[in-house]
C-alpha cells in the first residue's frame, strides 16, 4: 500500500527540516588522550555508525513503521555527530576522515527522503560506505602512552603531585623565563578544547592539564565544552548567578577537592590493606560527589533550563536530573549510587573482604562498581574545573593590570595564583599553608640563583594576601625556615619592586632590599645585617656603572637612571622602614641621587667619566670597605663561572597584555 502525498508529506516534516551538519572547525587537534578511553568512546562511535548503516532497509510502507523509522535513524545521525565532535580535541582525530562521515550523515536525509518518496530502502552504497567509515575508527588507535601530561606540556617528568593531582604551577617552573616555548604548545591545545579566548596563562595551563590529567579526557572534554557553551547562552542575569555562587564555593570546594585527593591517595599507596584501600575509595566517593559533582551537576543543569537555584541535597538532584534524562542525567544516574552514598553518610557502611564488595543499608555495592563512578566523576569535574577557568577568563580586563591583584576580576582562585607566582620565579613548590597568618611554603630548594627570584615570589604573595603578618620558606631537606619575612616588610619592598617591574625586563640585585634586610635581621646581628644591605645596594649601583658600555648614548643614559633610581627607591623605603637613622644606608641613597643629578644633567658621554665623581669614589670605596657579603646568610654564594650574564633593559611596552598576566 503507497501512502497518499499528505501522509508522506507528514512523514518527511522533520527530515526536511533537519540542518547541514558542520565540517570539523578546529584547526588543532593537539590534546593526548590514552589508547583506552580514545578506545572506549571511538568504538561506541563506530558502533552507532555501524549501527546506522544497518538500520536502513525500510520496515515497510505503515505510516506508523516508517515514522518510527525515521525518528530512529535522526536519533541515530545525531548521536553519531555528537559522538565524533566529542573526538575533535584529541590527537588521534582525523578531520579528513571526520569530515568524509559528516558528509556522508550530511547527505543521509537527502537519501532518506528519496527513499520514503519511492516507497524503497535507503541505497545499499550508502550503507556501505557508512560500514566502511564505522571500521575506520573502530581500528583508529592512539599513540600515547600513558605519559599523557608530559605529551601535552613537553615535560619530561608529568606535573602530577603525590596525591596525584595536576600542578600547573610545576608547568610554569618548567618554562619559567620561556614564555614562547610555552605558549608553542599551550595556544594548539586551547584551540583544539573550544576556549581560544583563554588569554591567563595560569587558567590556559590549569584548563589543559584538568582535560588531560583524568581517567577519562573525552568525558572532561564534553563536560567542558558543555559548560562553557551553556554559559555563553544563558541569560546575563542566569550567567551572572552562576559565576557568583561558584565564587563564594570556590573555598568549600578547594577543601572537598583537597580531601578528596588526601582519600584517594590513600587508595594509591594501601597496597597492603585491601580494607583501609576500599574505605578509602569510600570517602574519596563521598567527598566528591557531596562536593564539586554536586555543585558542577546543577550548574549545568540551572544553564539550560534558564533558572538558578541552590544546589538541593544529593538525593533530590539525582531524581531530578535522572528525570529530565538527557547526557545529564544519564551521568548522574551512573555516578550517583544512592545505597553507596547514604551508608556512607550514615556510617552504616561496611567492607566485605571475602567478597570484594560494600554492604550498605540496602544491598551490596562492588567494588568496582564505585571506583568507575569515582572515575567518572573526576572527570566530570575536572572538565567542569576547566570550563569555569575558561569562562572566568572572558571577564578578565582589556587593560589588565601589570600588577596583581585579589581583586582583580576574571582570574584563576588565589591560592593557585599565589602557587603559580613561585612557578613563574623557576621555584619548584611542594607544598603551600596559605589560609593562616603566618603563610608557610615548602620548596624543593633555594640556591644562591633563587634568592631574589623567591622574594619576588613573596612580594606578588603578598599582593593577593593583605591578611598574612609574614611569610616563611623552607625547603624538603632544611630542618627549619631558610626565610622568614614580616608582611611589613614586603610591603616595605613593594615601592621599588612596582618601579622595577614596570620599567625593567629583569630584577636588579637591590630591589628586594627590604625584604632581604628583616630575613637577615633573624640570622645575623643587627649590625652586621645592615652593614650587608648597605653593601648589597652598593654593590647593585657600583654594578650598574661597571657593566655599562664604554660609550654612552641617550638611551644607556636613560637605562642607567632607571637602574639607579631602584637603589635609591629600595634604600629610601628600607630607611623608612627601620625608623631609627643609620648612617651607611642615609651615605649610599645621597650618592646615588648625587649620582643620578650629574648623568641628569651633564649627559656624560663615557662610563669612565664616573669615576671622577665624587659620588662614585663614595660609593667604591664602601664596596671595598663594607663588603664582600653574602647575598643571604643561609644560603652559599656561587664562585663566578666567567659567563656573561644577561643584564636589566629597559622594558618596551607590549601591544597586549595578553599571555603576561596571571
Amino acid at each position: 500500500m503507497t501512502l497518499p502525498p499528505h501522509a508522506i508529506e507528514r512523514l518527511l516534516l522533520p527530515v526536511r527540516s533537519v540542518s547541514a551538519l558542520p565540517h570539523s572547525a578546529r584547526d588543532h587537534h593537539t590534546v593526548p588522550v590514552d589508547e583506552a578511553p580514545w578506545r572506549w568512546h571511538a568504538d561506541v562511535l563506530a558502533d552507532v555508525v555501524r549501527s546506522l548503516s544497518q538500520s536502513l532497509v525500510s520496515p515497510g510502507d505503515g505510516f506508523k513503521e516508517l515514522e518510527g523509522w525515521i525518528d530512529q535513524l535522526l536519533r541515530q545521525r545525531d548521536r553519531a555527530v555528537s559522538l565524533l565532535f566529542s573526538l575533535e580535541p584529541f590527537e588521534p582525530y582525523d578531520p579528513r576522515q571526520a569530515d568524509e562521515l559528516l558528509d556522508l550523515l550530511d547527505e543521509l536525509p537527502a537519501h532518506l527522503i528519496t527513499a520514503v518518496e519511492a516507497d524503497a530502502s535507503v541505497s545499499t552504497d550508502v550503507g556501505r560506505a557508512l560500514a566502511d567509515a564505522a571500521d575506520w575508527w573502530s581500528t583508529r588507535s592512539s599513540a600515547s602512552d600513558g605519559q599523557g601530561l608530559s605529551r601535552a606540556f613537553g615535560m619530561d617528568i608529568p606535573p602530577s603531585g603525590t596525591q596525584g593531582s595536576f600542578r600547573a604551577e610545576w608547568v610554569l617552573q618548567h618554562y619559567a623565563y620561556r614564555g614562547s616555548d610555552l605558549l608553542a604548545l599551550l595556544i594548539p591545545h586551547l584551540v583544539s578544547i573550544g576556549i581560544p579566548h583563554v588569554t591567563d596563562v595560569l587558567a590556559g595551563v590549569y584548563a589543559v592539564g584538568q582535560v588531560v590529567d583524568c581517567d577519562d579526557p573525552v568525558a572532561a572534554y564534553i563536560a567542558t565544552n558543555t559548560l562553557t557553551n551553556r554559559y555563553l547562552a544563558a541569560e546575563p542575569t542566569i550567567a551572572d548567578q552562576f559565576r557568583e555562587h561558584l565564587r563564594s564555593a570556590e573555598p568549600a570546594l578547594h577543601r572537598a577537592r583537597s580531601a578528596a585527593a588526601r582519600a584517594y591517595e590513600a587508595v594509591l599507596t594501601q597496597t597492603d590493606d585491601s580494607e583501609a584501600r576500599a574505605l578509602a575509595l569510600a570517602d574519596a566517593y563521598k567527598r566528591t560527589i557531596e562536593g564539586p559533582f554536586r555543585q558542577y551537576s546543577w550548574a549545568a543543569h540551572c544553564l539550560r533550563v534558564g533558572e538558578w537555584s541552590t544546589p538541593p541535597m544529593l538525593a533530590n538532584l539525582r531524581e531530578r536530573l535522572v528525570s529530565e534524562g538527557g547526557a545529564l542525567g544519564a551521568l548522574v544516574n551512573g555516578v550517583v549510587l544512592p545505597d553507596m552514598r547514604n551508608s556512607e553518610t550514615h556510617e552504616t557502611l561496611v567492607w566485605d573482604g571475602f567478597t570484594d564488595q560494600f554492604v550498605t543499608e540496602s544491598g551490596r555495592v562492588d567494588v568496582v562498581h564505585v571506583a568507575a563512578a569515582l572515575s567518572l566523576a573526576i572527570s566530570f569535574v575536572q572538565g567542569s574545573e576547566a570550563g569555569l577557568a575558561a569562562i572566568r577568563a572572558l571577564h578578565i580586563r582589556a587593560d589588565a593590570r601589570t600588577l596583581p591583584s585579589a581583586e582583580e576580576e576574571g582570574r584563576m582562585p588565589t591560592w593557585d595564583r599565589v602557587r603559580a607566582f613561585f612557578g613563574t620565579n623557576r621555584i619548584i613548590l611542594i607544598e603551600a599553608r596559605v589560609n593562616t597568618p603566618h603563610a608557610h611554603f615548602r620548596v624543593q630548594r633555594i640556591e644562591h640563583r633563587d634568592i631574589n627570584p623567591c622574594l619576588q615570589a613573596l612580594v606578588l604573595a603578598r599582593r593577593l594576601l593583605p591578611r598574612t603578618e609574614s611569610s616563611e620558606v623552607s625547603t624538603i631537606e632544611s630542618n627549619g625556615s631558610l626565610i622568614v619575612v614580616d608582611a611589613s616588610a614586603l610591603d616595605a619592598t613593594m615601592p621599588s619592586w612596582d618601579f622595577a617591574v614596570s620599567h625593567l625586563d629583569q630584577m636588579p640585585l637591590s630591589t628586594f632590599l627590604p625584604a632581604n634586610l628583616d630575613a637577615r635581621m633573624r640570622l645575623e646581628p643587627e649590625p652586621l645585617a645592615l652593614r650587608s644591605a648597605a653593601w648589597i645596594a652598593v654593590d647593585d649601583a657600583v654594578g650598574v656603572i661597571d657593566g655599562s658600555p664604554e660609550r654612552w648614548d641617550d638611551d644607556t643614559r636613560q637605562l642607567i637612571d632607571t637602574r639607579l633610581q631602584v637603589v635609591e627607591i629600595a634604600v629610601a623605603s628600607t630607611r623608612q622602614r627601620i625608623g631609627a637613622p643609620n648612617t651607611r644606608l642615609g651615605s649610599v641613597q645621597h650618592s646615588v641621587a648625587e649620582l643620578r643629578r650629574w648623568i641628569t644633567n651633564d649627559a656624560p658621554l663615557q662610563a669612565a667619566m664616573a669615576d671622577g665623581q665624587p659620588s662614585m669614589s663614595r660609593l667604591r670605596t664602601q664596596w671595598n670597605q663594607w663588603g664582600p657579603v653574602p647575598r643571604y646568610p643561609l644560603i652559599p654564594e656561587v664562585p663566578p663561572t666567567g659567563e656573561l650574564q644577561a643584564l636589566p633593559a629597559l622594558r618596551s611596552t607590549p601591544d597586549s597584555m595578553h599571555y603576561r598576566t596571571l
